[in-house]
């Protein structure tokens, strides 16, 4: 079914309808610091997050240019709630790297990218299961479906996602930038079952893409994170570990939907491309080029990957994807050893290259998820005290996608010990959240506490997803929602 144009008269109607600001207005004022020293008024963080779907739905759609799509924008003025324009579009594109952490060549200015706006989508399939409204599941259908027939380079098979490259909606061709014809992953795409029932063959395409036009030597299993889009042209010289597991995901979930050994042949190669690396060469690659960039010795990231895709693949495979991740695992362990307090650097930065720590605990609890284990709880957990009993330091720009770190890392500490303090910080930093990035009563967070318009790169997605899991978790504990941190 084609995506309708239609006029919606007062924009705001919609979030007032749904009493949105009724809720924001209702509360006391949000604690100042992480930890709640009282129990404050129960918040309706369900309403908030349904109602920033609903106006993604409403008013964020593809409704420019000669077509409309159901494809949701990624930029928005939160008053308008139109595509940044004018003198809104000169000031959000005039933010500067250095003051807020985002390379211009990542923004997605006019359009989209299903990468940046990934946890949107989980929200909106976890709103059909609690509300039992399909709408919410459908909308989300119908933006992958039309992005997976139609965003696809015809050349490589390669999408126009990720990292830099993006979807325009006034010419309906990929987004014309900077590095826009560089395809790599900026998230796992964890939506790979959903995205094989609803485009099959783009999937497929794409599966095969990533092993003809993104893995430079087939026979080391070398790659770039980065390759080209329209054309061939794949290099050899930043083997991410990270990024590779994210290829073995999408690779395992292709075998398991036709069967082909081609990608099984993919992820043996990569597999054995990252272990001689391991072993042989320093470690793994963590930053810049082989010959002169840096290396760890272990990657949760791609542990969490490779325990993903080994149910998907024959039991030889997976054992021995099971094995290597289990090698990051020891040395894990023995990195984190020691009983120490987290240090308190950075807790709030999310910038590009220096990521806060509540998203990496927040990926070493899939992994625990995964396996267990004492090193993993231990680290989790001194994370999750470092923040706990600190106030948000607004001295630097704070992306929301932070906070929803911080209140999912919350979470998962309240998971592996049970008490309540954890709940409570949860719900504190969640108000703190609520204040900083919709306090004006807009349902569209900004993009960081001083930057009034909505990006989806700076992960608003994320604290939705986080207030949504909390709602979860205080109103029916013994409901579990699909809602996975893909932040990693």
């Amino acid at each position: 079914m084609p995506f309708e144009r239609t006029e919606r008269a007062a924009p705001m109607a919609a979030a007032l309808a749904f009493g949105v600001l009724a809720v924001l207005g209702a509360v006391a004022p949000p604690a100042r610091r992480v930890v709640a020293a009282e129990t404050p008024p129960a918040r309706d963080y369900l309403a908030i997050v349904a109602a920033y779907a609903d106006t993604m739905i409403d008013h964020g759609r593809d409704v420019y240019g000669a077509e409309s799509s159901p494809l949701f924008a990624e930029a928005l003025d939160r008053r308008s709630l139109r595509m940044l324009e004018g003198d809104a579009l000169e000031r959000a594109a005039a933010a500067q790297r250095d003051e807020w952490g985002i390379r211009p060549h990542d923004r997605m200015l006019a359009g989209a990218n299903p990468q940046h706006c990934l946890n949107l989508y989980q929200i909106l399939y976890a709103l059909s299961d609690v509300t039992g409204q399909p709408r919410y599941a459908d909308e989300a259908d119908r933006s992958l479906r039309f992005f997976f027939e139609r965003c696809q380079s015809p050349a490589t098979g390669l999408l126009y996602w990720g990292e830099h490259a993006g979807w325009d909606f006034r010419t309906e061709k990929p987004i014309d930038k900077s590095a826009g014809n560089i395809h790599e992953f900026y998230r796992p795409w964890v939506l790979g079952d959903r995205s094989w029932r609803l485009a099959p063959e783009p999937c497929r395409r794409f599966a095969l893409g990533l092993w003809e036009h993104q893995i430079g030597d087939h026979g080391t299993g070398d790659f770039s994170r980065h390759a080209r889009i329209d054309a061939h042209g794949p290099d050899t010289e930043a083997p991410y570990a990270r990024h590779g597991g994210f290829y073995i995901e999408t690779w395992a979930t292709a075998y398991e939907k036709t069967g082909e050994e081609i990608f099984l042949r993919a992820i043996e190669s990569v597999v054995d491309g990252l272990e001689r690396a391991r072993l042989h060469e320093g470690g793994m690659l963590a930053g810049g080029s082989k010959t002169r960039g840096s290396r760890k010795a272990y990657d949760v990231s791609l542990a969490v990957s490779l325990g993903n895709a080994a149910p998907k693949v024959p039991p030889e495979l997976a054992a021995r994807l099971r094995e290597v991740a289990s090698t990051n695992d020891r040395v894990f362990a023995a990195a984190h050893a020691g009983a120490g307090k987290a240090g308190a650097a950075n807790l709030w930065s999310n910038a590009y290259g220096a990521g806060a720590p509540a998203a990496g605990a927040n990926a070493w609890m899939l992994r625990y998820r995964q396996v267990g284990g004492d090193p993993f709880r231990r680290a989790v957990l001194r994370v999750a005290e470092a923040y706990r009993d600190r106030e948000v330091d607004l001295s630097q720009p704070v992306w929301p996608g932070t906070m929803g770190s911080v209140i999912l890392l919350m979470l998962n500490a309240h998971e592996l010990t049970g008490e309540a303090k954890y709940l409570g910080a949860a719900d504190a930093a969640a108000r703190k959240a609520v204040e900083l990035f919709l306090g004006d009563g807009s349902p569209l967070p900004k993009a960081s506490h001083v930057h009034d318009h909505y990006e989806a790169v700076t992960n608003g997605d994320t604290l939705m997803m986080a207030l949504l899991r909390l709602w979860q978790l205080q109103n029916r504990p013994d409901r579990k929602l699909a809602l996975v941190f893909t932040d990693r």
